[in-house]
């Protein structure tokens, strides 16, 4: 081809350029006029009986969400490779995104619990594909470092379940089969909920056994569809709850709607206070034994809309998947719960309780003023079972090291001296008192009682108590607030370590004459889940 010709093809092709864009553009714009405008995905929720209005929408793992109209329909926008849908009596469905309309199937949930269901173990085993702990690995090991696992195991619930000590031997101190076999069958409501009526573990939780005996486990928790509080406080545990367990197939509750296994239904009662109160407020032989929901009703917590699983079973801030590997996807950390489900221990003690101190040296005398506040909480402190209790401990002593007696103040009662604690010690209890029928305290509540005074600290409350002392012997304070489980005598008889959980410790030297000393506790951040 000579290069005139050359040029001809170049030049007519050029001119046909423009053309085959104009062409192209029609072309995408016809293609374009039957797809969503970007950024959005429309489709249709249905179910066995046609479309399902008012379904709830959303792409998985993301924030925002979108319903369904009359006609089941719905605009979502956003992005995201899955789209999945939830209503109220159905499982959670999905589908993948794409540009054409999306349609979800939502496919309802059995209506009628099976007794004869098999619990899931929730323990990791490569035998067993369905056991909880293969998928959800970080969440069970939470769950197995928690006081929900150790329900019916608890060394301490089973000391005083049937009078033995920490080693095991029998005979030592209060023994509630013993004085009350009946009540077996309430502890094993909320210890050992899933042993079955007939089983000898029922009424002696010390038999149970196999998935039973793990306590308040994974299955038996995303298997409660609904709780009443109609008769609170006198239903125990799994009789105040509705369980919807398959007679076929698996189907499990829980917190989050977006979750599409085709087994899996959304449950507005997993963010809710309610979902607690069974086992967590509890009238038993006639005494409020554990009182928690009912004081959490009460606190300005319950009237701000926060609920227990918001400091309980707050995020770790560190978990983004809960099934990684097996399915899960990536999620705002902020919106896993943890399942440690934390409750006394050290730094949650001290996120919600502080101390100021002032000490006046002035005449020879010393005048200590203690200020004891509870903060950043959502029931009273301390709350849970009813010999729970905090002391604070004004000590004086000597140059060597001897207790000083204080001229003026209150002291801590003779039923709550323990070993670390002088009988004449200046100091406080807080406290729900229960005494028996002779006076005695402590008593357990099984026995015949009455409720004493009730000390303790109501959220929001600060106590401030004065005691003074002279300052001829006197030349260190020691002031001590300590969170104790049980009451020192039981410890003692039972052989308990870690009775006592220290929560504030402050020493001061005698202040020159005429100084003024403060100090207030540093403030503690609520511990993450």
């Amino acid at each position: 081809m000579t290069a005139r010709n050359r040029s001809a093809v170049f030049l007519t092709r050029w001119r046909l350029l423009p053309v085959a864009v104009a062409l192209a553009f029609f072309v995408i714009a016809g293609a374009a006029s039957h797809l969503a405008e970007p950024g959005t995905v429309s489709g249709q929720v249905i179910g066995p009986a046609g479309p399902i209005a008012g379904a709830r929408v959303r792409f998985k793992a993301s924030p925002g969400f979108s319903f369904t109209d009359t006609e089941g329909r719905f605009t979502l926008r956003g992005s995201g490779r899955r789209i999945t849908a939830w209503k109220e009596g159905f499982l959670i469905g999905g589908e993948m995104a794409s540009s054409d309309e999306v349609r979800i199937r939502l496919r309802p949930f059995p209506t009628e619990d099976c007794p004869e269901y098999q619990w899931v173990d929730p323990r990791p085993d490569a035998k067993n594909a369905k056991n909880c702990g293969n998928c959800h690995g970080e969440i069970y090991r939470e769950w197995a470092a928690s006081g929900h696992r150790r329900a019916s195991s608890n060394r301490r619930f089973l000391n005083i379940y049937d009078g033995t000590d920490w080693h095991g031997r029998a005979g030592h101190g209060w023994n509630l089969l013993q004085d009350q076999p009946d009540l077996g069958t309430v502890c094993s409501a909320c210890h050992a909920p899933t042993v079955p009526f007939d089983h000898p573990g029922y009424e002696d939780i010390r038999q149970v056994e196999g998935v039973d005996s793990l306590g308040v486990h994974c299955d038996y928790c995303h298997k409660i569809q609904a709780t009443s509080t109609k008769h609170l406080g006198l239903e125990h545990g799994r009789f105040a709850y509705s369980l919807l367990r398959p007679a076929h197939g698996q189907l499990f509750f829980g917190p989050l709607d977006d979750v599409d296994r085709d087994e899996d239904a959304y449950s507005p009662l997993y963010h809710q206070s309610r979902y607690c109160a069974a086992c967590h407020e509890g009238t038993i032989a006639g005494v409020p034994v554990y009182t928690t929901y009912s004081e959490w009703r009460q606190s300005p917590a319950h009237r701000r809309g926060q609920q227990c699983q918001d400091c309980h079973m707050a995020p770790t801030g560190t978990m983004e998947n809960i099934a990684p590997g097996r399915g899960g996807v990536r999620r705002d950390p902020a919106t896993l719960a943890s399942h440690r489900m934390r409750g006394a221990d050290g730094d949650m003690l001290r996120s919600c309780l502080d101390l100021t101190i002032e000490v006046r040296h002035q005449n020879n005398t010393l005048a200590v003023v203690v200020e004891v506040g509870a903060s950043n909480v959502g029931h009273r402190v301390p709350t849970g079972f009813i010999d729970r209790h905090l002391v604070l401990l004004v000590e004086a002593r000597n140059r060597e090291g001897e207790s000083v007696k204080a001229l003026s103040g209150p002291s801590v009662p003779r039923f709550a001296i323990g070993r670390s604690v002088r009988a004449d010690v200046a100091g406080q209890l807080f406290a729900r008192q229960l005494v028996g029928a002779q006076g005695e305290q402590p008593v357990p509540f099984w026995r015949p009682t009455r409720l004493g005074a009730d000390t303790r600290l109501s959220p929001g409350q600060r106590v401030k108590s004065r005691w003074q002392f002279s300052t001829g012997p006197v030349r260190q304070l020691r002031i001590r607030l300590i969170y104790r489980r049980f009451y020192p005598a039981v410890a003692e008889t039972k052989s308990w370590p870690d009775n006592e959980i220290p929560v504030w410790t402050h020493s001061i030297e005698l202040p020159p004459e005429s100084d003024v000393y403060r100090w207030r506790s540093p403030r503690a951040e609520r511990p993450k889940g």
